[in-house]
């Protein structure tokens, strides 16, 4: 293994900084003796003893419905050998719904020091994993690369190398998770159940310069009209109890609140969230200033239109309207007073006495009429019928909130404030499952109003992502209003070949060599349903027409080699990588699954990649 390089230890990566994460265990000497730290972290500068971490997570997005495990634990582990555990209760997270959100987990208080590394505990025990099979969300058999069952798994975190976490007395610091779908999993819908191999792919970084929406939730404590700001008892993920800490959140002229549904901006909002009272249901969304180490809201909304409070809650994407009856997909349910579960269709009934709010816009006069198919949407109102398979909430007396939807499709004209789009999926969801019916859109030429933004870059056939609302059920074009566009064209490609027939391959390559490249057979019978690229969030299949290949880009890269036994080698150079390659693939040796990561050209089928994975089974 002298080709083979020890694990990097990078500023903004756990373990594997490519795709590859080993459970491991170990024992360690705890800091407290609740083996935890203090989670009296009111005000981050107030303790001037100890540091404040506050700890987030997102994921990237990955093909799955719902994707629910419990977090058990989070540990750092100081430069003298000291353990922390960072985050007090275990939580229930839906990983499936934060691929454009990062959500507090916990806000703590712990000692000081340097910490080079640490660990997340994953139980997959009750864990609600479910994929698309036909246009059916389904419950998925969830295995390791042996095939066995999987109940928990502890990943370690790497921050060594110049990315230690140094917490000094009364400074805050944020300590990001994001926990990569698509490289942990492959997803085999040829199988029944079908099956899903996990292998779980962590990122952490410190202070990480997110570009996602930052959204922390839970009761409020109190109110500071005096000093522009109130404070939560932190509840991620829809928990209902434990200590998760007492995040301060900081407001401005400009914040936009929903209380109860009623639309405030600035002080206004601020005093009517102060007349809500303590424990009222809060959800803010923003972003973490590092100036000044405060989270500042830009989002609050509270009260009734909360999920988890008085009412029954539903959160999906719109497929279907029919009258006032309105089929919703992909949908969380929340029931009042209790936890969140997944749920693939739910039907809701509106009327006229329902009120009807949009995101982040103060202005009222929006209707029942403004809810259409493609629209992410969160009905609050009452579960009529408990029936697992034919779930109904009934909202002639509740609340609608019209949500940013994010659309994944392919440019297919450009003209002067509107793009013409091709879209494959709205929230994720295939284009195919929704019926536009009395819309009067067409997914295939779906005219999109983008207003001021630049459209400088933005070409025939790019893949892009649009965020906005979707125009009124009936109303004439454009079909959707965009807030913002973003090109992928220049985006690093992900490539996954994952073989789950037959219990994998001994010869996925047609050629392996150093100066031509890898060129994957994809005529193989061993292949899987899993066989993609995907570039931001569209999704191209890879078919025996067209034979991939893959060859490095200049310069050093990683490259790994998983084997059987879990054992992970890294090299920087191809040449390397390959020739151990061609010495592991004996004949009798069976792989997995390849992975790349790179510039990818549809027309020739040719990927250089700078990340490349092998792995065995």
């Amino acid at each position: 293994m002298s080709n083979a390089l020890r694990i990097p230890r990078i500023v903004t990566l756990i373990i594997s900084c490519i795709f590859l994460l080993s459970a491991c265990g170990g024992n360690s000497t705890d800091l407290s003796p609740g083996g935890g730290a203090s989670t009296d972290c009111t005000q981050p500068a107030s303790n001037d003893q100890d540091g404040c971490l506050y700890t987030s997570i997102t994921d990237a997005d990955g093909q799955f419905d719902a994707y629910v495990v419990t977090v058990d634990s989070i540990t750092l582990t100081r430069a003298d050998g000291a353990v922390v555990n960072v985050l007090s209760n275990s939580t229930s997270v839906d990983f499936s719904q934060y691929a454009d959100l990062a959500e507090f987990i916990s806000l703590q208080t712990v000692p000081p020091g340097i910490y080079t590394r640490g660990s997340i505990v994953l139980d997959y025990t009750d864990a609600d994993i479910e994929v698309d099979v036909n246009g059916t969300a389904t419950p998925a058999k969830v295995v390791d690369s042996n095939g066995n069952a999987i109940s928990r798994l502890t990943v370690s975190i790497d921050l060594a190398s110049g990315g230690d976490l140094i917490l000094k007395p009364g400074v805050p610091q944020l300590f990001g998770l994001d926990f990569d779908l698509s490289a942990s999993n492959l997803i085999d819908t040829s199988t029944t159940p079908p099956t899903v191999t996990v292998s779980p792919v962590l990122y952490a970084q410190i202070n990480p310069d997110l570009d996602k929406t930052l959204q922390l939730r839970g009761p409020l404590v109190s109110v500071d009209t005096a000093s522009n700001e109130f404070t939560l008892a932190l509840r991620p993920f829809y928990s209902r109890s434990g200590d998760f800490g007492s995040p301060a959140v900081h407001v401005t002229d400009s914040t936009s609140y929903l209380i109860n549904m009623q639309s405030y901006t600035g002080a206004t909002g601020l005093a009517a969230l102060d007349a809500a009272g303590a424990t009222t249901a809060v959800l803010v969304r923003g972003s973490f200033d590092y100036s000044s180490d405060t989270f500042v809201a830009s989002e609050v909304d509270a009260g009734s239109g909360v999920p988890g409070g008085t009412l029954d809650a539903v959160e999906g994407v719109v497929t279907a309207v029919n009258g006032n009856t309105i089929t919703v997909r992909g949908a969380t349910l929340i029931r009042a007073q209790q936890s969140a579960v997944f749920r693939d269709t739910v039907t809701a009934t509106d009327g006229t006495d329902t009120v009807v709010r949009e995101q982040g816009n103060t202005t009222t006069g929006f209707t029942t009429a403004d809810i259409s198919v493609g629209q992410h949407v969160l009905f609050m109102g009452t579960l009529t019928d408990t029936d697992a398979t034919s779930l109904a909430l009934d909202v002639t007396k509740g609340y609608a909130l019209l949500m940013h939807t994010h659309v994944g499709a392919t440019v297919s004209a450009v003209g002067s404030g509107e793009v013409t789009l091709a879209v494959q999926s709205f929230e994720g969801r295939p284009a195919s499952l929704f019926d536009f019916t009395g819309t009067g859109s067409d997914p295939a030429a779906y005219l999109t109003s983008t207003g001021s933004l630049s459209l400088s870059g933005i070409n025939d056939g790019d893949p892009v992502e649009v965020s906005g609302f979707v125009s009124p059920f009936g109303a004439t074009p454009p079909d959707f209003s965009a807030a913002s566009i973003t090109d992928y064209q220049a985006a690093n490609a992900h490539l996954v070949v994952g073989y789950a027939v037959n219990g994998g391959s001994t010869a996925p390559f047609m050629s392996l060599d150093a100066n031509s490249g890898m060129v994957i057979d994809m005529s193989n019978p061993a292949i899987g349903t899993a066989h993609f690229v995907r570039k931001g969030p569209i999704f191209t299949s890879l078919t025996a027409a067209l034979d991939p290949t893959i060859k490095p880009m200049s310069g050093l890269g990683i490259y790994a080699i998983k084997q059987a036994d879990g054992s992970l080698q890294l090299f920087i150079t191809f040449s390397s990588f390959v020739s151990a390659l061609q010495t592991d693939l004996n004949g009798s040796a069976r792989v997995e699954g390849i992975f790349a990561i790179g510039d990818y050209d549809q027309t020739s089928g040719d990927m250089n990649a700078n990340r490349i994975a092998v792995v065995f089974r």
